[in-house]
């Protein structure tokens, strides 16, 4: 059993911010962007049953992600309140791909955890499963980090922050050094060799030394890239490694009676169901993010398994796509991608193969179900993969709107580094939609 101090602080902090957070997507008109206005979404396969919500459901969601927070944060109907913002928060990050984000992912899971334990009870002490269990996943998510950055892009090539960081050379005081290759290369061994060592500094004793490390390191990138609250939720999530003693001290030197911590009393072990669960849970989030694995080639260009990978930052790829379609009389017209998808949809289907693919799907519903048609589906995309040379990421004349995504190989992503050329495949494209059959 331990004093329950460090979880109830990142549960104060943790429901302040995503209360803040929600309310900041609010106020800059999001909700309209990114849920309402789309004329279509991309949801995750293994949800696609769930129904798109309208303007009176959208509400809802995020006022249950604003009542979730501040009970969350005022340990007010905790268990409750819990549940509601990661069924609300959850909702929403299902409904579209192309907004996905790692630390949307980070804030539904430590939601979750959330759930099972009893950080509300200030004056109670827990059992040590559920401190630890924070620290396992947050520990985790730093460690993962690191390893995803061990290859040659990141590493020799500093990749894709040679890209990144001369956009940033009008930055006061420290600006000037982002036009040297050589800022980008320390840049990156440092941002590895800070993720692979964060968990062990944090949970040994020299924490104190390396936490003003976190905070410089977490408010630069947040200065430097748009990542929205991630670096925030790392800095506050830290905390949680912090001796009890250290966050007594933290409230009562804040003079405020309301919030103070009450002396610890005991609580009950946790019984063998809630050990079984940790035990599964902590499989899953150890093995899932290497499903990558199962796939030959370079993940960062077919992508199968990179989401909930905790990939951050790893890659810079733009893309340029046009898609056509041919009707039962053999006539091929171009989509006006503008007319269909936003200009955040349209940057997202010009780089991920899934949403390729699930975009034809989009397409050929809409024809047949609007006039009665059945169409093909191809696309011509180019992709650059930090900073190399632009190559076809998919068979151009490959008939899309058939393939269903699962976990299969995307047997329509041409390999990485395939030798078309833009200009080989204005000599080959005759040629190749012959042997394609289009």
């Amino acid at each position: 059993m331990v004093d329950s101090a460090p979880l109830f602080t990142f549960r104060r902090l943790f429901g302040a911010l995503v209360v803040f957070s929600t309310l900041r997507f609010l106020f800059y008109g999001w909700i309209n962007c990114q849920i309402l206005n789309p004329l279509y979404t991309f949801p995750f396969e293994e949800f696609a049953f769930l129904p798109r919500p309208n303007f009176i459901a959208t509400i809802a969601l995020f006022a249950g992600m604003i009542l979730g927070g501040i009970s969350i944060m005022s340990g007010r109907f905790f268990r409750l309140g819990a549940v509601v913002f990661f069924l609300c928060f959850t909702y929403v990050e299902l409904l579209c791909k192309s907004n996905y984000l790692n630390h949307y992912y980070f804030v539904s899971v430590l939601s979750f955890l959330l759930i099972f334990t009893s950080s509300h009870k200030e004056d109670h002490r827990l059992p040590v499963l559920h401190l630890n269990l924070f620290r396992f996943m947050i520990g985790l998510v730093y460690f993962y980090a690191g390893v995803a950055k061990l290859n040659t892009d990141w590493l020799i090539d500093a990749q894709p922050l040679s890209i990144w960081l001369p956009q940033h050379t009008s930055m006061p005081i420290i600006g000037w050094l982002f036009q040297y290759k050589a800022t980008a290369i320390l840049f990156s061994w440092a941002g590895a060799l800070f993720d692979l060592t964060a968990p062990f500094f944090l949970m040994s004793r020299f924490r104190n030394y390396f936490y003003p490390i976190v905070v410089v390191f977490h408010i630069l990138t947040w200065l430097l890239f748009p990542i929205g609250i991630f670096p925030w939720v790392m800095i506050f999530s830290a905390t949680i490694f912090f001796s009890a003693e250290d966050h007594r001290k933290f409230w009562d030197a804040l003079k405020l009676s309301f919030l103070k911590l009450p002396e610890a009393t005991k609580s009950q072990s946790p019984n063998s169901l809630m050990k079984c669960f940790v035990t599964v849970f902590i499989l899953i989030q150890i093995l899932f993010p290497f499903r990558y694995l199962m796939y030959s080639g370079n993940s960062f260009w077919h992508e199968s398994g990179y989401r909930f990978g905790w990939r951050v930052m790893l890659m810079e790829k733009p893309g340029w796509a046009r898609f056509f379609i041919k009707n039962n009389e053999g006539r091929e017209v171009e989509l006006d991608l503008d007319s269909w998808l936003t200009p955040n949809q349209i940057k997202m289907v010009s780089s991920q193969p899934d949403m390729i693919v699930q975009f034809a799907g989009i397409v050929h519903d809409e024809y047949l179900k609007k006039n009665g048609e059945e169409v093909k589906v191809r696309a011509e995309v180019w992709a650059s993969l930090n900073g190399r040379r632009s190559q076809l990421l998919i068979e151009p004349f490959r008939e899309l709107s058939s393939i269903e995504n699962s976990w299969a190989e995307r047997d329509y992503v041409l390999p990485f580094d395939s030798v078309i050329s833009p200009l080989e495949y204005s000599k080959l494209e005759k040629q190749l939609r012959a042997d394609s059959n289009w």
